[in-house]
């Protein structure tokens, strides 16, 4: 009799890997959902009437966080096609020749008992003139922080992966990691400090398929009881990372008081509270984003940077704004990108609310109008006990910078840290005026992380002090924003980006 050797198929199952943990929010969220009515943006809800993530969301949040470590900048932005084998293989592939995901994701379902939700109001602000545009007023459902999700992910490696299976699992350690770190966001707006999170810590299994116990665990659908199975695999991040960034993180001391406008929606209360997030008072990137955009844009006005005629200076970093009353032609597409910069929701420390009483003025006879009394509650800055204690805190990252936009956001920031530049509602009653006290910068341009530059600010009594770093580079980075003139080719917009890839060809 001829001796035969059994062939294992391509396709046949090596090993599963198993990870959960639970994703608990350091900012609101929004998911989006179908029109309930309660807001212009609706959340998504099963049918307990909890928010929960849909499992294609964090599997593009998770593609993309990985592409743009492994890739450059003009391969990132060029989407699917410029991906990595082991990345399309991972997450699957664009065309019919490429295979199916290796990762499934399950949706992430609310574990808060009753977790809250509450609606912000929103504003588009006309950066010529610093007020709301007209009918641009909308009003966005969130789920607040603290809200907790149970996020499980499955990677199912086959005998076909056998010699790229290091590196898929070196990708799967990443992803895992990210999420630990925070750099995965979830839902929308999250350029503007939405859908921050993190997972504490993972539980992983993995069962191999010629195990005959890590099968019958699996049959049995007891993965997570079954406690003999492999545990070696352990978050970690990718030894080279291709993001290059610029961030900011600095603190500042409340000078007057501070009134970023909502309501409670109690009877009893004023007519406007400053805005709080589960109980405390809050300075969403929204707001943040909105007065940094207006001061870098002034800025950039007199410093003579141009684009496209009727074009917002800040638009190449900020990202495009939509004009939703502009009237184009049926085959006319509105050119739209994201923002490259992204601002975080942080909490107002130190701070108390004071309700105060206030009247409109006629200004013929100079009292009172009639039916015109109202009043409001902004948090006033509390005596500061020590030197660390701060009352706001902004922190800032720019994607793939030129040094004249690094300039540009060192001197708006210098515009905060002296209080020439306001944060919030009633700038011109004097509210939102901030004094910079220290300041951390970091510029990684690198594939190294450890090789960023970092300088460390402070605050002398008068003036804005580089404690250590390379000042002179800081400065050749605000000479270029002042030399600074329109260069297409420098642009970080995808479809120049393309055809600076196009004449290199």
């Amino acid at each position: 009799m001829t001796n035969t050797t059994h062939q294992i198929p391509k396709d046949a199952v090596k090993s599963r890997i198993y990870a959960k943990g639970i994703w608990k929010l350091e900012s609101v969220a929004h998911f989006g959902g179908e029109d309930t009515g309660i807001a212009d943006m609706c959340l998504l809800q099963d049918k307990d009437g909890k928010p929960f993530i849909p499992g294609a969301s964090i599997a593009g949040a998770g593609r993309s966080l990985l592409a743009h470590q492994c890739l450059t900048w003009s391969e990132y932005i060029n989407g699917i096609s410029k991906e990595t084998p082991e990345l399309k293989r991972l997450f699957g592939g664009a065309d019919e020749k490429d295979t199916m995901s290796a990762l499934i994701f399950a949706d992430a379902v609310c574990v808060t008992k009753k977790p809250a939700t509450t609606v912000r109001d929103g504003v588009r602000i006309d950066t010529d003139s610093g007020t709301a545009f007209d009918k641009a007023k909308f009003d966005v459902e969130v789920v607040e922080r603290g809200t907790e999700f149970n996020i499980e992910l499955e990677c199912i490696l086959r005998q076909a992966d056998s010699e790229q299976e290091a590196t898929l699992r070196r990708l799967f350690a990443a992803l895992l990691y990210a999420f630990e770190q925070g750099d995965i966001r979830l839902g929308a707006r999250t350029r503007r400090g939405y859908g921050q999170g993190k997972v504490e810590t993972w539980q992983t299994r993995d069962l191999q398929m010629d195990n005959p116990q890590d099968v019958m665990s699996w049959l049995h659908d007891d993965v997570w009881k079954y406690k003999q199975a492999q545990t070696t695999l352990k978050p970690q991040p990718l030894s080279e990372d291709q993001r290059k960034f610029f961030r900011i993180e600095a603190d500042f001391a409340l000078r007057t008081s501070l009134l970023i406008r909502s309501s409670s929606g109690e009877p009893k209360d004023p007519d406007m509270v400053h805005l709080h997030s589960n109980g405390k008072p809050v300075i969403p990137g929204t707001s943040f984003s909105g007065a940094f955009r207006h001061r870098a844009a002034l800025i950039a006005k007199i410093l003579n940077w141009t684009h496209k005629e009727g074009e917002d200076v800040t638009s190449e970093m900020f990202g495009a704004v939509h004009d939703h009353d502009k009237k184009t032609d049926d085959t006319e597409q509105t050119e739209l990108w994201a923002s490259r910069v992204t601002i975080e929701e942080q909490l107002v420390e130190n701070v108390k609310p004071i309700w105060q009483d206030r009247v409109a003025i006629d200004r013929f006879t100079g009292g009172s109008l009639q039916s015109a009394l109202f009043n409001q509650k902004p948090v006033y800055p509390c005596p500061i006990k020590a030197e660390t204690e701060t009352n706001v805190r902004l922190i800032l990252t720019i994607e793939e910078p030129m040094h004249a936009e690094i300039g540009l956001l060192l001197l708006t920031m210098r515009d905060f840290w002296h209080g020439n530049a306001t944060l919030g509602g009633e700038a011109s009653n004097g509210r939102g005026t901030l004094q910079g006290l220290n300041a951390t910068l970091t510029y990684k341009d690198t594939d190294i992380s450890s090789d960023a530059k970092q300088w460390q600010l402070s605050n002398n009594g008068k003036h804005m002090i580089v404690e250590s770093g390379d000042a002179a580079c800081l400065q050749s980075y605000v000479e270029a924003a002042q030399k600074y003139e329109n260069n297409p080719e420098a642009s970080r917009r995808p479809e120049n980006q393309n055809q600076e890839d196009t004449d290199a060809k």
